[in-house]
């Protein structure tokens, strides 16, 4: 089925919210699905990529568990072998960009488990406890980068377990309490906080209590959620940040319990001989510089809010000061002077722009730190505009102009200044980044119930804009994402624009239809910035998945119109997911194993 984008006459009588509710297909039955995805598997099972045959072992065996549990563990337990001898064989894996940012790639293993967490707890956790016990083996002969990446993906599950499964959350939470505190667990309050708050301050009060005798500087990643703050106390306020805080807002008792514990943890320290002697972490710095500078931000809250603690904290205070050496006092002043720097507010980093200008000494990096600092308002961003043209670099003042408007654009976006957003949009010429932005104005403009008109036009604009691009990756992706939106308010255009993804992609050699994220790199003479910008809407499974609630027929057709038997097995898969929901197990058996 053909359909245009230029209906204008149906366009003007439909509304955004007025699409047609899904239709009972007779062909979307259980039986039909079932032997569906068995085809599907069955002409898949010639693929070699471990990391392809992994995904659809695990879609089989997600779309069979209310079928035929024994098949689908089968299923799980061949997932899990793949996946071990992968891991075996290339142990942790890292990806290079074209832009030379690396990021790392998924543990195989802990994709498994995160699939059979969601079915059989306790079979995710024997498997989580193989894992440790490998990682153990391992442990000391690991490097830096690598050695709690186990720790870090077992914390992603049970932080995305919270909500959940509680149980399951908290037994891998307390198993990973029993190695060294990390970084990590930073990451975990700043995530939980918004998501559960007695669960996650139940969970702090008893990380907290099981940490006590950590180092002074590792019991500082625990200082920054209390507080509900984005930075932990003291001089690596600047390493670790993140855009959320508890929404909840501080809590005091926890407060307490973390100044308590730190001032009894820099007690101990000074008098134990081993401490002081113990060598200084690899990149870090003596320990006695982390408590002094961590204590001289606490003091407001010890005057403010708990007065009660003076004494204590004055004694803190005394024994970090005299633990200090010349040496340390020169760290913890360069420092400070370097953080005070990062720290600065954007009245006062145009301030030195403006001076530098005037002497003769400014820098791109300057310019530059003034577009990427903080969350701006318009008002900012009209004062940073004018600084653009005087990037002296050419190629780095476009690729800072393009990332200005980029910005820019969100903000207006945000605000609700549409019209805006649509110009500033214009002005960023990279295809999957201008992308971003209309689809978020299309967002928008439907969640804003506007009439149908505004958002045709600008879902048209974007299909125009991405079909007239040469065939890529990004352009397959672009027009899923399109076929998503048009799916809200008329599946026609939706499965043509689909349609139009699938020969595309067909034209592509080995595409890889789930990456989820654009880079942007601006790099000048003395400097290096990365931004990583999620793709809304991209998602191949996430799309078929969605068409086929409203087309069941047309969605499977398109499905199996994909030439890749990787896609085409996944596509399938998440069409007929949706005949078997509420499905009672069959009686079915077939051996398998945990």
């Amino acid at each position: 089925m053909k359909a245009t984008a230029i209906l204008l006459g149906l366009f003007a009588l439909l509304t955004v919210h007025g699409q047609a509710p899904p239709v009972e297909n007779a062909a979307c039955n259980l039986n039909f699905a079932r032997i569906l995805v068995e085809q599907q598997v069955i002409e898949s099972s010639s693929i070699t990529d471990s990391v392809k045959r992994i995904k659809i072992l695990l879609r089989s065996a997600e779309f069979l568990w209310k079928l035929d549990q024994p098949t689908a563990r089968g299923y799980f337990s061949e997932a899990y072998k793949i996946a071990e001898a992968r891991f075996k064989e290339t142990g942790h894996e890292e990806k290079k960009s074209d832009k030379g940012l690396f990021s790392l790639l998924p543990d195989q293993r802990m994709e498994v488990i995160r699939a059979i967490a969601n079915i059989d707890p306790e079979w995710a956790k024997r498997l989580t406890e193989k894992v440790i016990a490998d990682y153990e083996k391992s442990k000391d002969e690991r490097s830096v980068n690598d050695r709690m990446r186990e720790m870090s993906d077992i914390l992603v599950l049970a932080q995305d377990s919270a909500k959940t499964n509680p149980e399951l959350s908290r037994y891998l939470f307390r198993r990973v309490m029993r190695f060294q505190l990390f970084n990590h667990w930073y990451f975990v309050f700043q995530r939980l906080g918004n998501e559960s708050v007695p669960f996650t301050a139940s969970l702090y009060s008893e990380v907290l209590q099981n940490y006590r005798n950590e180092t002074p500087r590792r019991l500082l990643y625990l200082s920054a959620y209390p507080f509900a703050s984005n930075r932990v106390f003291g001089v690596e306020k600047y390493q670790l940040g993140f855009d959320r805080t508890n929404a909840e807002g501080e809590n005091a008792a926890l407060q307490r319990q973390f100044l308590a514990s730190f001032f009894d943890r820099i007690a101990v320290y000074a008098s134990s001989e081993v401490d002081i002697n113990r060598p200084v972490e690899k990149y870090g710095m003596p320990e006695p510089v982390y408590m002094l500078a961590a204590i001289r931000e606490i003091e407001p809250y010890i005057i403010e809010r708990f007065p009660d603690l003076l004494s204590r904290f004055g004694a803190a205070r005394a024994q970090a000061a005299s633990l200090m050496n010349e040496e340390m006092r020169k760290h913890l002043d360069d420092r400070e002077k370097s953080n005070a720097g990062l720290g600065k507010s954007f009245d006062e980093r145009l301030a030195e722009v403006e001076k530098a200008d005037e002497e003769g000494k400014l820098t791109d990096h300057m310019i530059m730190s003034l577009v990427t600092w903080g969350v701006k308002t318009e008002e900012q961003f009209v004062r940073i505009e004018p600084w653009l043209i005087k990037v002296r670099d050419e190629k780095v003042r476009v690729e800072m102009t393009n990332y200005f408007w980029f910005l820019r654009a969100k903000l207006a976006i945000k605000e609700s200044r549409i019209e805006e957003a649509e110009k500033h949009s214009q002005k960023v010429p990279e295809l999957e980044h201008r992308v971003i932005l209309m689809f978020d104005i299309a967002e928008a403009l439907y969640e804003r119930q506007t009439n149908a008109g505004d958002l045709f036009d600008t879902l048209n604009r974007i299909s125009k804009l991405a079909r007239s691009a040469e065939n890529s990756v990004a352009k397959a992706q672009i027009l899923l994402g399109i076929a998503n939106m048009y799916r809200k308010i008329n599946m026609s255009v939706a499965l043509d624009e689909l349609g139009e993804s699938i020969r595309v992609t067909n034209r592509l050699e080995n595409p890889n239809m789930f990456s989820t994220s654009v880079i942007r790199h601006i790099a000048g003479k003395d400097f290096t910035f990365f931004a990583v910008l999620s793709t809304p809407g991209y998602d191949l499974e996430k799309t078929f998945d969605e068409l086929s609630k409203v087309n069941f027929e047309l969605s499977i057709a398109n499905a199996k119109a994909l030439d890749d038997r990787y896609l085409r097995t996944l596509a399938v898969i998440a069409v007929a997911k949706n005949c078997i929901k509420e499905t009672k197990p069959a009686k079915r058996s077939r051996p398998g194993s945990k």
